[in-house]
């Protein structure tokens, strides 16, 4: 079941993904440059949510998840497409475009990292597992860009 909810998530972000980036009205180098800014956007801000919100703000809910990682976390289903829609108002279809891409990657690395190993890279799949056993190292699940920026990347 989780799979299956995860996969349609996927699916469903990644189609929308590229309508709007096939979509867009703007010239081809801006919706680009756009796309890889909504990608940076949701890298950072998935960085910083799991490090300043679920670990800070939320810990307790959030250690729920560390104790029990293989179970779904249903919980922000809503509130994450919310903003999707905030995004898309305020910075257009190629910046939402780079977003959806993006949290599909993000969604396809947090399910393979708890329940399908072998289709992640190896490099991503001990950065998360070293989250789970060190929680105040490694936020970056979907990258570990964020990790060497902000120095928390565990050495």
């Amino acid at each position: 079941m989780i799979a299956i909810i995860d996969y349609g998530e996927m699916a469903i972000a990644f189609i929308l993904a590229m309508v709007l980036f096939a979509t867009s009205t703007s010239k081809p180098i801006f919706t680009v440059a756009l796309f890889v800014i909504g990608v940076l956007v949701l890298t950072v801000s998935e960085y910083a949510v799991h490090r300043f919100f679920l670990h800070n703000l939320t810990p307790i809910r959030h250690r729920l998840h560390h104790a029990s990682p293989d179970e779904a976390v249903l919980t922000v289903f809503w509130q994450i497409w919310a903003c999707f829609a905030l995004v898309y108002l305020i910075a257009g279809g190629a910046v939402l475009a780079g977003v959806l891409v993006a949290y599909t990657w993000y969604l396809f690395v947090h399910h393979c990292a708890h329940h399908n190993h072998d289709y992640l890279p190896v490099g991503l799949l001990q950065h998360h597992q070293a989250h789970h056993r060190f929680a105040k190292r490694n936020y970056g699940v979907s990258t570990t860009l964020w990790d060497h920026v902000f120095r928390t990347m565990l050495r």
